[in-house]
């Protein structure tokens, strides 16, 4: 009976080492998935701030994407760096920034006064840019339940330049 306990006692001790391990090497990769993540996201926004660059010193400007289509009132989803570059950008142009929209209202670095957020009734507009390009499928299809203008990704702007 005794050499059962101390079997049983053993086997709990292994085990609990197989999951401990189990556990903290599943921590170690979801890290490493995000680190690879965030890796990729910077590296995405290298190049297209590299090409957006690469635009503005030819003398163009995102807003002629805008002028093509023949549309001069858009609005902003994501206040935080990209929009305020696509703010810069547009400005002096014949395009009107409308509205931002942002989950968080009071971002500190938005510079534009009127900001809803996703879930608010949204007023009209010709079309929203969607800055945070990486995640554009999913805020588009949250959008296109709510809005009647086309939904376009910054990347697909700059990239069409």
């Amino acid at each position: 009976m005794v050499k059962c306990k101390n079997l049983i006692i053993v086997l709990g001790t292994v085990l609990g080492s197989v999951v401990t391990a189990c556990l903290v090497n599943c921590s170690r990769n979801k890290q490493l998935q995000t680190a690879q993540w965030n890796i990729d996201r910077f590296q995405a926004h290298y190049w297209l701030l590299n090409h957006w660059l690469e635009i503005k010193n030819e003398g163009k400007s995102v807003a002629s994407y805008f002028e093509d289509m023949d549309c001069h009132h858009i609005a902003i989803y994501g206040m935080a760096e990209l929009g305020n570059r696509l703010m810069e950008d547009l400005q002096g142009s014949s395009i009107q920034i409308d509205y931002g929209i942002d989950k968080d209202i009071s971002c500190s670095i938005a510079r534009i006064d009127e900001v809803y957020y996703p879930d608010d009734e949204l007023p009209e507009t010709e079309a929203i840019v969607v800055t945070p390009y990486p995640v554009f499928e999913e805020i588009k299809n949250m959008l296109e339940k709510k809005v009647k203008c086309p939904v376009i990704s910054l990347e697909e702007i700059v990239w069409s330049v």
